[in-house]
């Protein structure tokens, strides 16, 4: 194998610690926001230089093992992990919190969908239910009755002051609402009767790593991902919501600080290997025949 081939390995592996900062340090970085997940790089090794097969027994002799010279390291991905992050209690009943599997399911401007965990939502001045980055919350409305219909996601409203028939048949007017843990939004009206206003809409993956990172804590779904899975909080393998709290970031500190430990070895060995090599090239340099 030439000097050259030696530092490309070296600078691969300067590569990879600089990538492993470059995540470690993101993942610290949001350490504080809710609704994050960190993220980690996996690694393997590039294709390697054979320089003999091998060769099986023979009646003289025991056969050789192939001869193999590695060609340095790659990164083989970088995905999100979607361990569950801590709960915190806010306080806000419009705070919501996804304990277990799942992600809420937010409208984008093209009228498509987005995922995500954070769930501190707020009415917008259309009394409608939106996230902090503006996106419309999806769910399923309920109908003159009360009734929960399943069929179709709709952006959720909640209309406080909105009267509806009472139970002795005068205006009952919507005074406030709560969310359950299966992501029903349950008015509570002026005739001491709560009635459901509509149900928060919950979306699984087949492979959650395979979702887009779009930024703003927000998820798209990819062919590798697979197509959501739409359901309510509770419902088959999907979590339950907590109300008046927020997930937070699932970054293990205390791991990121090994990671960078660990990260800064790699730099500084593969660094020792460059420099091993640039003297060798130099010393070759400075070889003079004799006359």
């Amino acid at each position: 194998m030439s000097l050259g081939s030696v530092s490309r390995i070296a600078l691969s592996g300067i590569s990879a610690a600089q990538m492993v900062v470059d995540v470690v340090g993101n993942n610290l970085a949001n350490s504080q926001t809710v609704g994050f997940k960190a993220s980690e790089v996996s690694f393997s090794t590039q294709s390697m230089q054979t320089n003999s097969l091998g060769s099986s027994p023979t009646a003289v002799d025991g056969g050789t093992n192939p001869v193999q010279t590695g060609l340095g390291v790659q990164a083989a991905g970088i995905s999100p992990s979607f361990t569950q992050g801590s709960i915190s209690l806010r306080g806000d009943p419009l705070s919501l919190a996804v304990q277990g599997n799942g992600f809420f399911i937010l409208e984008d401007d093209q009228q498509g969908q987005l995922f995500s965990r954070d769930g501190r939502f707020h009415l917008n001045a259309d009394k409608e239910l939106v996230s902090t980055t503006g996106h419309r919350v999806l769910g399923f409305e309920s109908d003159e009755n009360s009734e929960i219909r399943t069929g179709r996601l709709t952006p959720l409203t909640v209309s406080l002051g909105r009267q509806v028939q009472g139970a002795d048949g005068s205006a009952a007017t919507l005074t406030d609402f709560r969310v359950t843990e299966d992501g029903r939004i349950s008015g509570r009206f002026s005739d001491g009767i709560s009635r459901d206003l509509g149900q928060i809409g919950i979306a699984q993956f087949a492979n959650p790593a395979g979702l887009q990172q779009t930024g703003g804590t927000l998820y798209a779904a990819t062919s590798s991902s697979g197509l959501p899975v739409e359901g309510t909080p509770g419902s088959g393998s999907s979590g339950s919501l907590v109300a008046g709290a927020v997930e937070l970031s699932n970054t293990d500190i205390g791991q990121s600080l090994i990671d960078l430990s660990a990260a800064s070895t790699l730099f500084r060995a593969s660094a020792a290997v460059l420099d091993t090599t640039d003297s060798m090239s130099a010393s070759l340099l400075s070889l003079r025949r004799p006359r």
